[in-house]
């Protein structure tokens, strides 16, 4: 396949693009960014797969935005022994046009052209190839795959020897039928992934199902047979039951009556800590009382001796009291000395505040009149400079005007003299002349010349008159001179000048006075910045309104005038002073507050005290009438002996409650509870379980006699007969199926050898081009499928995967080139790529460069570009050149 031309028309954002290609070699379509170089592939892929009238998304998008038309799409194309001209348009009024030019000429519109050419391309072009064969910006380091492409198959086995002719374009492999036939056979029984489908799965499924049919019968069969079982089991069971039921009931008698005896000791030694417990009480509560009188009697002594040490400490805090209050009385009339002579030292400060300010401001005074004195000065200045210069009527744009009227005076002037006619007269002798009524006296060896631009009459002593006219020309520059000179001298009186050097002068004042009075006034823009002249009068008035009437400051007290430096030092003491004063006062106060603190301190420690001893004097008198109210009623001695007979009460029936509970524990009380529980549970549970066990023998026996009537036998025998007919079903379709999946392996195991033998041809191929580029140490790993696994360089392996995008980019496209270079003539298709080599360096450009002139043959190679100049060193290559 050959593309021979391709036209563009109204596609995106072409207009029209007509290209023709050589018929083979090296071909470089060069053009800048977005100028539509990857839509010449795209175009001519929607020219060979879509119809004119599709909605595809593909199709829509190439619709034209500056215009309201179809895009068209134009290709000449050579494909085995056809040669066409094929053409589509788009979107509006679609259509489709054929022309076939070789073998025989041929003429399809519609669908009928479409059809015509998927049919061509179907019979002599490879369409896997046709799109292996391209490097596309998208996926430009992507493995290539040319496993599914016939055309380098047929080619690779014609290179390894698998065949002895050169097969017809477009035919398959040898065993191509074969295979085919062996995977329709193979898919009966199998899917593509392996598992069971069809014959193989039905049989499998029924075997499976009759098994399942065969344990359910069986276990059926299984469950009457347990029935029977499990009601002789049952009846035996029932008859021991029985006989535990009744032993349990003896057991449980017995044990009831042990727990009796038991009850009624536990009574007995209930009532006797009864007893024993109201005899402690009784004793404890004479103990208490008696432990009483002696805490009442302990407490007494204890107020006593308390209120003697507190008597002690009244006195002592009293004393304590008295010498804070000398000590705060001290600090007070310190603390205030100490104010006094801060604001002594206070008063002083502000007389020096007040004295420094007074000078300041007298000082501001000063500098604000010198300040406004200058910038009056220059105001005066600048209103002398802007009288003079209103007095100047002269402009820059009048002077221009003079210095243009002057040089046009000059110009007639020099174009006077040069057509003028010229008078020259040399006196001999002394003479009187005339010329034109004028009187000119030469004297001897005296010349005088003059222009003559117009009629002009000499009158010589002696009665003659020489007439002398000027020609045409000279009059003319006479009359552009007059009218020159009359419109510099309008100018001049207009700028109220006599003559070009005085209105030069007074040009040269003007700017003189505008550049002092710039000058002026950047000085008061200066001076008036900050402030402006009304803002300093205002200021100097208030400062002036702040000073004495005196003229200077003056000592109230000698009316001499007061030293600035004087002043400022006697400020600086005064605030030193001040600062002495105000701490020396703020620590007498201090002392003043905290002995005033000492003082309430101490006052409230006497206070408290006193108040301490007066409520232990009142806690000893009433320990004092509680003792006396308690004698009142029972002496000392009387409460002991009672306390002591309570004591022998509480210990006889303490004694009691010993030998109660020494019998009790003879009898094994817990013991007895325990069998007593034991024996309950034991007879509920033997009851229990000949109450289950003869509900089980009643169910059993009415299941006997429900299977008895189901037929279960009968139903195993027919599974059973089933099962062997699924069983032998299977078995011939398992060998056919397996038979079917041996014969697929080994034809694949075959296959594989004839692709692992025609794989050395395209490794071959694609290290010879890549040996150009990487250097003679370059190996490949090639799969049976055709794709590069790895690369070894300098002994050096690296998977595909793990090399750089340009190493992945540049392994590609020597791919695709050994790929183009093994395939027979006739199956040849175009290698495109798209804007690749982007990642290369400037070495390997120069080396791939070589590949591609080693390449150049019969089939086509083009490439489409932004950067030729990646391909300036490929030498056999053929450019065009995109224009925007």
């Amino acid at each position: 396949m050959k593309l021979h031309r391709l036209t563009l028309t109204n596609y995106r954002g072409i207009t029209h693009r007509d290209i023709s290609f050589p018929d083979s070699g090296v071909i470089v379509v060069s053009g800048a960014n977005e100028i539509g170089k990857s839509s010449m592939l795209e175009a001519l892929d929607l020219l060979l797969e879509s119809k004119d009238r599709s909605t595809k998304k593909d199709v829509k998008q190439v619709k034209p935005t500056h215009a309201d038309v179809g895009a068209e799409v134009t290709a000449e194309i050579s494909t085995g022994p056809y040669r066409f001209v094929y053409r589509k348009r788009f979107h509006k009024k679609p259509e489709t046009e054929l022309t076939v030019l070789a073998p025989r000429r041929e003429q399809l519109t519609g669908d009928d052209a479409h059809d015509r050419v998927r049919a061509i391309l179907a019979e002599t072009v490879d369409l896997d190839l046709w799109q292996a064969q391209r490097v596309i910006q998208s996926a430009s380091t992507s493995a290539t795959d040319l496993s599914g492409c016939n055309a380098l198959s047929r080619a690779l086995d014609v290179v390894a020897g698998q065949v002895d002719e050169t097969p017809v374009a477009g035919a398959g492999p040898v065993d191509a039928l074969l295979v085919d036939r062996i995977d329709e056979e193979y898919r009966r029984y199998f899917t593509a992934t392996g598992r069971a489908t069809g014959e193989w799965l039905a049989a499998t499924t029924r075997l499976r199902s009759a098994d399942e049919e065969v344990a359910r019968c069986a276990a059926a069969i299984a469950e009457v047979d347990d029935a029977v079982r499990r009601h002789a089991t049952l009846t035996g069971d029932l008859a021991a039951l029985a006989s535990a039921k009744s032993a349990a009931a003896a057991e449980l008698t017995a044990a009831r009556t042990a727990a009796e005896a038991i009850a009624v000791l536990t009574g007995e030694l209930a009532q006797a800590r009864v007893r024993a417990g109201a005899a402690d009480s009784t004793h404890a509560a004479s103990l208490a009382a008696l432990t009483e009188r002696r805490r009442t009697r302990a407490e007494i002594d204890e107020r006593t001796a308390a209120v003697t040490r507190l008597q002690q400490e009244a006195e002592t805090a009293a004393d304590d009291a008295d010498t804070a209050r000398e000590m705060r009385v001290a600090a007070d009339e310190t603390a205030q000395q100490a104010r006094t002579l801060l604001e002594a030292c206070k008063q002083r400060v502000d007389a020096a505040h007040a004295a420094v300010a007074l000078l300041a401001d007298r000082e501001d005074a000063d500098r604000l009149a010198a300040r406004i004195a200058i910038i009056e000065r220059h105001q005066r200045e600048l209103d002398s400079t802007t009288r003079d210069l209103a007095n100047i009527t002269l402009t820059a744009e009048l002077m221009s005007t003079i210095e243009k009227a002057a040089a046009a005076v000059d110009r007639a002037t020099s174009a006077v003299d040069l057509t003028s006619a010229r008078i020259e007269m040399i006196a001999a002798a002394d003479v009187d002349v005339a010329v034109d009524g004028e009187a000119v006296t030469l004297q001897t060896g005296q010349s005088w010349s003059a222009a003559v631009t117009g009629a002009t009459e000499l009158d010589l002593p002696g009665g003659l008159t020489v007439r002398v006219v000027a020609g045409a020309t000279a009059t003319s520059t006479q009359a552009a001179l007059d009218r020159a000179t009359e419109t510099l001298g309008a100018v001049l009186r207009e700028a109220g000048v006599p003559d070009l050097d005085a209105a030069r002068a007074l040009d040269a004042r003007r700017q003189e006075l505008q550049a002092a009075g710039k000058q002026v006034r950047a000085i008061l823009g200066a001076l008036s910045a900050e402030d402006s002249l009304e803002a300093l009068r205002a200021r100097l008035a208030d400062v002036r309104s702040r000073l004495p009437a005196e003229d200077g400051l003056f000592d109230a007290t000698t009316a001499a005038v007061q030293d600035p430096a004087a002043q400022r030092r006697e400020l600086l003491e005064a605030t030193a002073a001040h600062q002495q004063a105000l701490l020396d006062c703020q620590t007498h106060t201090k002392v003043a507050e905290a002995a005033a603190t000492l003082v309430a301190e101490r006052e409230l420690r006497a206070a408290r005290i006193t108040e301490k001893l007066a409520v232990v004097a009142e806690e000893l008198a009433a320990a004092g009438r509680r003792l006396a109210e308690a004698r009142a009623t029972v002496s000392d001695d009387q409460l002991a002996i009672a306390a002591q007979a309570d004591a022998d009460a509480a210990t006889a029936a303490a004694a009691e409650v010993a030998r109660l509970t020494e019998e009790l524990a003879g009898h094994a009380p817990q013991e007895v509870a325990t069998r007593l529980d034991e024996a309950q549970r034991a007879a509920t549970s033997a009851a229990a379980r000949h109450d289950e066990a003869a509900e089980a023998l009643r169910e059993v026996a009415a299941q006997l006699k429900v299977f008895g009537t189901e037929g279960r036998k009968g139903r195993l025998d027919a599974a059973e007969t089933e099962r062997e007919r699924a069983r032998a079903d299977y078995g011939r379709v398992q060998r056919r199926a397996r038979a079917a999946q041996l014969l697929r392996t080994v034809m694949g195991r075959h296959r594989d050898a004839m692709r692992s033998r025609y794989v050395d041809p395209f490794r071959t191929e694609v290290e010879r081009l890549g040996r150009i580029v990487f250097g003679e140490t370059f190996e490949v790993d090639v799969d049976s499928e055709l794709r590069i696994g790895q690369r070894t360089l300098s002994g050096r392996t690296v998977p595909y995967e793990s090399l750089s995008g340009g190493a992945k980019e540049q392994l590609g496209i020597v791919a695709r080139l050994a790929g183009a270079a093994l395939v027979a003539k006739e199956d040849s298709v175009p290698v495109v790529i798209d804007d690749a080599l982007g990642f290369t360096d400037a070495e390997r450009l120069t080396r791939m460069a070589e590949v591609f002139d080693a390449v150049a043959g019969d089939g086509q190679v083009i490439i489409l570009t932004c950067s030729p100049q990646r391909y300036a060193g490929v030498q056999t290559a053929r450019h065009i050149e995109l224009a925007s």
